[in-house]
């Protein structure tokens, strides 16, 4: 029986680009029914109002303030482990759009870009993780990033964009490191879907 052993554990895998894809989805459609005025009607639009919208409209953002409280819930423990995770796993890779001329930084929470409108401009990206000594940082597990949840959702929620955008246009290899990447961004985005 021990050599069926490989072949049970990998069945037992489960692969999250499919249903990170699914998940996107209902949150594309989500936020497009959400912001049916906006026009035109592409998906940049749909992002970049999301990442501005600070208000109790916006319950992507009311989500992820809860998730990101001090409270020691469940739902905030596993949040914040997996916002680590996807932390860990972007500085594991080398996540760049294959267009230099549209992002100059490669994907990561210490390039996080915040304002797509200055895309062009190195000073658009901030570093949204913080030091131990640092002032103005929350704690995740072993990591630290900024209490500025307006500007951490902003950086999160692009990055999720563009991760998205490699992975649909195909930018994206099915490889073990770029797997953990899309694992957590599942989790994440998937908490902050929650109603």
């Amino acid at each position: 029986m021990p050599e069926y052993k490989k072949e049970w554990m990998q069945k037992a895998n489960i692969d999250y680009f499919s249903p990170f894809v699914s998940l996107w989805l209902g949150f594309n459609s989500w936020f497009r029914s959400h912001y049916c005025e906006i026009e035109p009607k592409i998906d940049r639009n749909y992002i970049n109002q999301l990442k501005t919208d600070n208000t109790a409209r916006n319950q992507t953002l009311t989500n992820f303030k809860n998730l990101m409280a001090e409270d020691k819930t469940k739902e905030n423990i596993r949040f914040k482990s997996d916002l680590e995770s996807l932390i860990y796993s972007l500085n594991r890779v080398d996540l760049k759009n294959p267009d230099p001329s549209k992002y100059k930084c490669a994907i990561k929470f210490e390039t996080a870009l915040i304002d797509y409108e200055r895309k062009n401009e190195v000073s658009a990206y901030v570093n949204l993780k913080k030091e131990k000594g640092d002032r103005g940082k929350i704690q995740l597990d072993s990591l630290y990033v900024t209490d500025d949840l307006n500007i951490l959702f902003a950086g999160l929620i692009e990055i999720l964009y563009q991760i998205r955008c490699l992975l649909i246009h195909g930018n994206l290899e099915p490889e073990e490191e770029n797997h953990e990447v899309i694992k957590y961004c599942y989790f994440v985005l998937l908490a902050l879907m929650q109603e």
